[in-house]
């Protein structure tokens, strides 16, 4: 117990230590508005923060998350071939590549891929 406390109360100096060194020894600029204001995904920041962005744009994203979910959840399945029941590989495999099929017919009948112009 004894070990824990001493553990703790030297990583909190530590680390009190250096924030406040590198607090001490860093430069100070004059910033200007400008600089001091973030800039993210290609925006013009001087604008209505509201501003509703391009539909196209959440579409691909939202693309881009579901395929990478995806192929994280279908690699493994190939090493796991030669370890399982070949049996319930297989069923287990079809149950996902079917799920996954259906979800992009659906899509697909929900017209959701086609980009409105």
């Amino acid at each position: 117990m004894m070990v824990f406390i001493f553990a703790s109360l030297t990583s909190l100096i530590v680390t009190a230590l250096l924030m406040g060194l590198s607090l001490t020894i860093s430069k100070k600029s004059n910033n200007s508005r400008e600089k001091m204001i973030p800039f993210e995904c290609g925006f013009n920041f001087f604008n209505f923060a509201r501003m509703p962005f391009s539909m196209q744009f959440f579409l691909i994203a939202i693309i881009f998350i579901i395929f990478d979910v995806e192929i994280i959840l279908i690699v493994p399945l190939i090493p796991s071939i030669f370890k399982a029941n070949l049996f319930k590989w297989t069923t287990t495999s079809l149950i996902f590549l079917v799920i996954l099929i259906l979800g992009i017919l659906m899509e697909w009948k929900e017209k959701t891929f086609e980009w409105k112009k």
